[in-house]
């Protein structure tokens, strides 16, 4: 601009100068003449820069970088796309322009036309940043409103994904999702705050670019206003929990949750991952919300090969955002009283052995979420209440994922042995710092529950076990607390051979063993040694 009005000076001088612009002086047309010559004097390589798409460069960029787009916080994000080919061998920059703070990028356009930018390592903070493209020096693509912060991928079916517009908005869509086991006056509220955006994907598959709704193809949405009704439940309270623990740092979700789905459709190679996942390779991200499983356990065959696909499927997250110890958060599935999902206790013990799965490349930063205590007493729905409560403990896992704490876990079964002085009696040994100050509580399944009543202190003896001996037929057993440890003994078995615990797909139960972090200890199976 300076160079502008030096230019503009310049050129008015040399007709003071000859005398011209004295005398035009004395008209008045010849004043407003004098002023249209004035900035036209500017010479056209000193005019601004218009943002332009039309300058032979055709930019393609990927679908998610709009406005309002949010970068991972302290990670390299990697941007990809092309240019016509008469610009290859040309250079493409990136600029990030905020406040006091602008970062860059550039890299070669390759032959093809094709090119990929590696933005910095940025400090989230609430500061609105401006990205541009430029192309061979022309700004070819301006991006407003991005935030630097963290971003989440939020996977899986239903209870993932669902959210006021989808599931609940008008009469017909609110009766399939919740079976009229509870009232619209039941329904989660929404979030409002607009340091939250996020993108949910159109259905469609067979993209090589992510799917965008319709309405998202200008930019973002904020979890404010109506277009909160987009963002799913759980992603919208994880947030919450986050903005009060670190709030003044934005967060992003990018939704790839599908409605009644299996496990082997998100997995590398299925059609959802390759339309709503891959196409996401290059981005980085803190973390991984999943919550699936219901569509894999409507057989036998899907529910026995689950462990071995949801691992499988962790490594294939973690390998396409190139971070092998990628937080990965899921829920264990919910109760459930209704049609189809009976093999549901196979697949709760899948997500349970995942977690020391020899088939995941790392376990460290893996948390598993018990919802055997969330549904609030609406186990008969298949998207029960209670999202809120699920979705704090994940966010306690992920801050102390972040802070590089113990992460908060229910207790976790480790081994069972034989009573060597009485063979009708095991006892179960739980993972190192997982059950401390073990006791007896009973779930609050009220509509009023919230986490901090989830479960009240009872003297009730403990139950929901169940052991088998050399015959396979199961007995009910009872349990008692010695220390870390369960002490479980029946006298219909002469051999405890296996220990079940709340083996049904919607156990009821008014006694549940709990540590002193108030979580749940998770259904499971275990074989006694002998």
């Amino acid at each position: 601009m300076a160079n502008r009005f030096k230019n503009s000076h310049t050129c008015v001088a040399k007709w003071i100068g000859t005398g011209i612009f004295v005398r035009m002086l004395r008209n008045p047309f010849a004043i407003l003449l004098t002023f249209i010559l004035l900035f036209n004097c500017v010479p056209a390589n000193a005019t601004e820069r218009k943002e332009t798409n039309q300058n032979g460069s055709k930019l393609t960029l990927p679908s998610y970088v709009m406005d309002g787009m949010v970068l991972q916080q302290n990670k390299i994000t990697t941007l990809n796309g092309s240019v016509s080919k008469s610009m290859s061998e040309e250079t493409i920059s990136v600029t990030l322009h905020g406040g006091k703070n602008e970062y860059n990028a550039s890299s070669q356009i390759s032959k093809n036309g094709k090119f990929s930018v590696q933005l910095p390592k940025i400090k989230g903070s609430l500061t609105q940043y401006t990205m541009k493209f430029m192309v061979a020096g022309s700004i070819a693509k301006t991006v407003n409103d991005v935030y630097v912060g963290n971003l989440f991928i939020a996977s899986g079916q239903s209870n993932m994904e669902i959210n006021y517009n989808d599931y609940f908005k008008n009469d017909s869509v609110f009766k399939t999702s919740t079976s009229l086991h509870y009232t619209r006056n039941d329904i989660p509220r929404n979030i409002n705050d607009k340091y939250v955006h996020f993108l949910s994907p159109n259905k469609i598959l067979g993209t090589k670019d992510y799917p965008l709704r319709d309405f998202e193809q200008k930019s973002w949405l904020s979890a404010t206003g109506d277009d909160a009704n987009y963002l799913g439940y759980i992603p919208q309270y994880f947030a919450q929990r986050l903005r009060k623990q670190y709030p003044n740092i934005p967060i992003g979700f990018i939704q790839t949750a599908w409605g009644g789905t299996a496990i082997s459709r998100h997995m590398k190679g299925g059609d959802i991952y390759k339309s709503c996942v891959a196409p996401l390779q290059g981005l980085a991200a803190t973390g991984v919300l999943w919550y699936q499983g219901e569509d894999d356990s409507v057989s036998m065959n899907l529910a026995l090969r689950y462990n071995v696909s949801f691992a499988t499927l962790i490594n294939d997250y973690r390998n396409l955002f190139n971070d092998a110890t990628l937080p990965f958060l899921y829920v264990q599935l919910a109760r459930y009283d209704g049609y189809g999902y009976i093999y549901d206790t196979i697949v709760r013990n899948a997500q349970l052995s995942t977690l020391n799965s020899p088939i995941v490349a790392s376990h460290k930063n893996l948390g598993m979420t018990v919802s055997i205590d969330t549904d609030k007493g609406t186990s008969k729905a298949i998207h029960p209440l209670g999202k809120e409560i699920v979705a704090q403990r994940m966010a306690d896992q992920w801050i102390a994922m972040n802070e590089r704490k113990a992460m908060p876990s229910g207790p976790l079964p480790k081994e069972a042995h034989i009573d060597p002085d009485d063979k009708s009696t095991a006892i179960v040994t739980f993972q190192r710092g997982t059950a401390t100050k073990l006791q007896a509580k009973q779930p609050n399944y009220a509509i009023s529950a919230t986490i901090g009543n989830i479960a009240n202190a009872t003297s009730t003896p403990l139950s929901g076990f169940q052991v088998a001996d050399g015959d396979g037929a199961m007995h009910n057993a009872t349990a008692t607390i010695t220390g870390n440890t369960l002490r479980i003994h029946s006298d219909e078995v002469n051999r405890i051979i296996q220990i079940q615990y709340l083996w049904q797909s919607n156990p009821n139960c008014s006694s549940i063993v709990y540590n002193d972090s108030n979580l749940p200890l998770s259904p499971f199976t275990l074989n006694v040694n002998q």
